[in-house]
């Protein structure tokens, strides 16, 4: 591999074949310009689907640090423009846009692995996912399964909910931390596959959402009791995403998981972004249900693959 450096970035170019083409496979492993127009471009033709990407390479761009390690920025390119992208922050997943060409992800997968780089998992658009999954397991030798399947969506209006349930919502307070911190070790708990209960990193989580820096979260209460969270951040150039969203088993079927997301992703419209985003696990029907319900509408099957046994 050759590179270069500039402006304090360091920049590898390594070849990968696409097809019975070979493309460009740009890398930048050191720190990276995730302002970069070219991958600005390509990911704001659909910016539903890349929300999440959008967001990480915004919070970054801003100097928000999410780990001890580099990220890691990939991009596949032709002679059209860029075709797929790729970024992860160590130790979490590679995040994978939607590929522009057939083989995209192959060539992601090869030159990545060309670099002796270790990813855990991958997320993205299904088809891509299971892509770089397939491609990584071949290259790797690794065993892959699918860990959870979701539903990006998108809504640009908010219905709310009638009858709307009893209380109201409000901001967060650091005087919220020990109740939020519980809530988001359950709702890991009970949300993602092979969770494992980390109550300091919940507690530096919930300080994080209460302190409002880009992102807040959100309490509906019924008679002064908390009985739902739901927190919003994830800013995109035109869109917010609302996330995190968790009721009790005890205060559940009330109807206030319905009521606060309706009303924090209203509060996000009014303040002007286009778009409300958020994500939901294909296998909860219950939380399909009330997001359709109040104006949010699916735009892309999203999966996660883990790596290893």
């Amino acid at each position: 591999m050759r590179g270069f450096r500039r402006e304090g970035f360091d920049f590898g170019f390594l070849h990968a074949a696409i097809g019975q083409r070979t493309r460009n496979l740009r890398q930048v492993q050191q720190g990276f310009q995730p302002s970069d127009q070219r991958v600005q471009g390509f990911l704001l033709a659909n910016e539903a689907v890349h929300n999440l990407l959008l967001s990480i390479l915004g919070d970054l761009s801003c100097g928000r640090t999410f780990g001890v390690a580099s990220p890691l920025l990939s991009f596949v390119e032709d002679e059209t423009g860029v075709r797929a992208v790729g970024v992860m922050t160590p130790p979490r997943n590679l995040v994978v846009s939607q590929s522009g060409t057939v083989g995209a992800m192959g060539a992601l997968a090869g030159g990545l692995r060309s670099e002796g780089l270790d990813v855990p998992g991958v997320l993205g658009p299904s088809a891509e996912s299971g892509a770089f999954a397939a491609a990584w397991g071949r290259l790797t030798a690794q065993p892959f399964r699918r860990a959870m399947a979701m539903h990006v969506y998108q809504a640009t209006r908010i219905r709310m909910p009638e009858p709307m349930a009893p209380g109201a919502h409000r901001l967060a307070t650091p005087g919220d931390v020990g109740l939020l911190a519980g809530w988001i070790t359950a709702f890991n708990e009970e949300a993602l596959e092979e969770s494992v209960s980390d109550p300091g990193a919940a507690t530096r989580l919930a300080g994080d959402l209460v302190a409002n820096r880009g992102r807040s979260m959100y309490l509906w209460e019924d008679g002064e009791v908390p009985v739902s969270m739901a927190a919003t951040g994830g800013s995109t150039p035109n869109g917010g995403r609302v996330y995190a969203v968790y009721t009790p088993p005890e205060h559940r079927r009330k109807g206030y998981a319905s009521a606060l997301v309706a009303e924090v992703s209203r509060r996000l419209l009014d303040r002007g972004r286009r778009y409300c985003f958020l994500f939901a696990d294909r296998a909860n029907p219950t939380s399909n249900h009330i997001y359709r319900e109040i104006g949010y509408e699916p735009v892309a099957p999203f999966d996660t693959y883990r790596f290893g046994d």
